[in-house]
């Protein structure tokens, strides 16, 4: 015999309350509804007690059409009669969150969904409404920052509906077709964005973000044509869907030529992701992937490298140590430290954003992403002919050398030394260039450079030497800069271009704001470091220019005929000033307040100073450490990662062990045997239930009633309270037994929502959200819109709402 399916009476239960999203998503549910019966315009305004949807659709013509279309839930609708419903389910998703009363041309539905159950009342009204008006009374009453959470996520996902859409007096819908996009054909409107993800509009309505590694780019579809949705209309069935196979088709060759035509120069951090997912998929020219698209991060400095240049670095390394291998800092925090190591030349040092990349997050998952490349790599070289095979020196398989290993065996020297240690020659370049680093450190740090060449304002940093294993200059960001000696020596022998990468030290330790000892460099380092190198670029020049003077009118002094680049460095300026000034023009360095720059005497090293940094950096005189054998280290790093590795194994194998043993492990059993004891013991509650409720039938206990009676009900006097009012159907008046203080007599909450949420709107906002806040929204109010709206990253969704006019 062939039987249907039937469906249980609970589906509605769950139509209702497990659709139910935020209430944002439940009002536009009613928007695409007004849309599907040919509404011009809605009229939706929110309050913090309740809410009112107007259209001027079509409604609800019969009491026959309210019974089918209102009363029962998955009717479905007939091909091209409706913009966005399949199967009119959406509406019940507001009925989880209000009271609700529907009138339509003589008909008036109330539902009360806590007190009614899952039933309406039908009644035939004297004035007839035009169109569809719905009204409703939250069960629980917004705060307003839930209230402004809630308009604004209806912002997000209804901006290009076709309908106009007014929200609270406030016009919020647009007109694509009036919009500037890159480009249009039949089925879509396409936007791109170097970076961000993609917005994906379903006829006007959000549905989701696709990330962007999975285009290489960010940007924005707004189909014209109706997309094929799974039912709570989160994504697209992207296999089936024929509309959207032409819209992919599309955006996806947009998206090529956007990511080729940024040139190589500029490559974003979702093109770096999607190369990552090919080259572990083994998708695409995969020579060109591995050659000429960068996917690993390198530190110092967080540079973005190819795994080709990758391989080769970890094969060539200048370093003592052995090759074919490099360490992974593995958190944020690890980021200094590994910048450290990796200055000092010891291992490549790999970024902790490079795991993401590869979705990993543990080294020895990035050890077996690297095998799966290596593997699709060599299986791709065979493919090719012979004389197209590139090189094999990157078959070689690389080692992970444990990060805590070298950290814990790198001594960092730093300590503060007397230009004493100068020879005579370097130490007079240096006498001169001292106040002129002065002066810039204060220029960068916000001063202005003044009469004599003076800096004014900003702030005055003691220019210092120091000897450092890890770095070439360090600050404690007030009052002092100290430079490596190393560096300052190749005065002697190449004062320019030494003196020119004294002044690029500066504006990078002025660009820290702070300790630079112990510090990264984040994006805003990054900004305020791009910052001044442009806007002090005048003042660096016109300080070059002062060292030129004051090192060559030095050696002049001492009876000395100057020579090397400095002075015709200085000497070609003149010629140029001389020239320029005969046609009548300004010199190429106004000399203005030059010839007192010149003679500003410098201010003469203080040894006491110097004695007192020392100690505030090593605790005492610092002595020279041992000589470090870092291939023994490194040999040791190696063994300790893969130590490690084995280690999880054992662990994963034990506990996979434990918990498939049904004997060894009484708290865990199989699923056969899981299933049958808690059958076993639904019968016995079932039984149990029937004896004490006499009226009660065998078909009305259905397993999801037992469960919740023996679970929400200690007594035979609470399951026959429980029966009487279906409190699993009401659940709201059955837990308000439990907070009388809390709840009206109706089952109302009073304060309980407001005393539970509170501490989240109290948490403080970042600071890089700020400039993009609307007046009144709390952290609280943009992490629910931003989930909403289908983001991970709440910064990720305030500039997409910034830059797509969200506000």
């Amino acid at each position: 015999m062939r039987y249907p399916f039937e469906l249980d009476p609970q589906i509605i239960h769950h139509i209702i309350y497990s659709q139910a999203g935020s209430i944002g998503k439940a009002v536009i549910e009613l928007i695409m509804n007004s849309v599907d019966a040919a509404a011009g315009a809605v009229t939706v305004d929110i309050s913090q007690e309740g809410f009112s949807c107007r259209d001027d659709g079509r409604g609800f013509t019969s009491h026959d059409g309210v019974k089918r279309y209102f009363g029962r839930f998955g009717t479905p609708h007939q091909e091209g009669d409706a913009t966005y419903g399949r199967f009119r389910l959406g509406r019940g998703q507001i009925m989880a969150h209000a009271r609700t009363v529907w009138r339509s041309q003589r008909w008036q539905m109330s539902v009360d969904t806590r007190v009614m159950g899952y039933h309406y009342d039908l009644e035939e009204i004297a004035e007839a409404e035009p169109g569809c008006c719905i009204r409703g009374e939250w069960y629980e009453p917004l705060s307003s920052q839930e209230r402004m959470s809630c308009i604004q996520e209806i912002r997000d996902l209804v901006r290009y509906t076709p309908v106009s859409v007014c929200l609270n007096g406030t016009l919020i819908s647009r007109q694509p077709a009036r919009e500037t996009w890159d480009a249009e054909d039949d089925v879509a409107w396409y936007r791109l964005r170097e970076d961000g993800a993609l917005s994906i509009y379903n006829q006007g309505v959000l549905v989701r973000h696709d990330p962007g590694h999975i285009w290489g780019t960010g940007g924005l579809i707004v189909s014209k044509k109706p997309l094929a949705l799974n039912v709570s209309r989160t994504e697209i069935l992207r296999k089936t869907c024929p509309v959207w196979k032409v819209v992919a088709a599309r955006f996806g060759e947009l998206a090529a030529d956007f990511s080729d035509n940024q040139g190589k120069h500029r490559k974003t951090e979702a093109r770096r992701e999607k190369t990552a997912r090919a080259l572990l998929a083994g998708e695409g020219d995969l020579q060109k992937l591995m050659n000429g698209e960068e996917v690993i991060t390198l530190l110092p400095g967080k540079r973005h490298v190819t795994l080709e240049h990758f391989v080769r670095k970890c094969r060539y390394y200048p370093a003592a140590t052995d090759k074919n291998c490099f360490t992974l800092a593995r958190y944020a925090r690890d980021v200094p430290r590994g910048e450290i190591i990796a200055r000092a030349g010891i291992a490549p040092v790999v970024h902790p954003v490079t795991l993401a990349r590869f979705g990993c997050f543990e080294p020895d998952e990035f050890m077996e992403c690297l095998s799966r490349v290596r593997a699709n790599l060599l299986a791709f070289r065979e493919q090719l002919p012979g004389q197209q095979r590139w090189g094999s020196g990157w078959q070689t398989d690389l080692a992970l050398v444990d990060f805590d290993t070298l950290s814990a065996n790198f001594i960092d020297r730093t300590q503060m030394v007397s230009e004493k240690q100068l020879d005579k020659e370097t130490r007079r370049a240096w006498t001169a260039l001292r106040w002129c680093l002065a002066q810039y450190a204060a220029v960068c740090s916000g001063g202005e450079s003044g009469y004599q060449s003076r800096s004014y304002g900003g702030k005055r940093f003691q220019i210092l030497l120091g000897e450092s294993t890890s770095a070439d200059a360090w600050t404690d960001g007030d009052t002092y800069i100290a430079y490596n000696i190393d560096i300052v020596r190749r005065l002697k022998s190449d004062a320019l271009q030494t003196a020119s990468l004294l002044f690029s030290l500066t504006e990078h330790e002025v660009a820290h704001e702070g300790d630079s000892m112990d510090c990264g460099h984040d994006e805003a380092f990054y900004q305020r470091f791009h910052d001044i190198s442009i806007l002090c670029a005048p003042d660096r020049q016109r300080y070059m220019h002062v060292w030129l003077m004051k090192y060559t009118t030095s050696l002049e002094g001492e009876g000395k005929r100057a020579t090397g680049t400095a002075w015709r460095e200085r000497y070609l300026t003149e010629r140029a000033s001389t020239g320029r000034e005969k046609k009548g023009l300004p010199g190429v360095i106004s000399r203005e307040g030059i010839e007192d720059a010149v003679k500003a005497p410098s201010e003469p090293e203080d040894n006491s100073r110097l004695s007192l940094l020392n100690q505030l950096l090593n605790g005492s005189a610092p002595a020279a450490p041992a000589e470090t054998d870092w291939n023994s280290v490194v040999a040791t790093g190696i063994e300790q990662t893969r130590e490690n590795q084995a280690q999880r194994l054992r662990e994963q194998q034990a506990f996979e062990e434990w918990y498939a043993s049904d004997e060894e492990n009484s708290g865990y059993m199989s699923n056969e045997r899981q299933d049958t004891d808690e059958q076993h013991w639904l019968d016995a509650l079932k039984t149990h239930y029937l004896s004490l409720l006499p009226e009660v039938t065998e078909d009305m206990l259905s397993d999801q009633i037992v469960r919740f009676l023996a679970y929400e009900t200690d007594t035979d006097e609470e399951t026959l309270a429980a029966w009487t009012m279906r409190a699993w159907e009401n659940r709201a008046k059955w837990f308000a037994r439990d907070f009388p203080e809390n709840f009206g007599a109706d089952g109302e909450t009073e304060d309980f929502y407001e005393q539970d949420i509170e501490p989240a709107h109290e948490r403080a906002v970042p600071s890089d959200w700020l400039p993009f806040l609307q007046e009144g929204e709390t952290r609280w109010s943009i992490e629910r819109n931003a989930a909403a709206a289908g983001f991970m990253n709440e910064m990720d969704y305030l500039e997409w709402r910034e830059t797509s006019g969200g506000n």
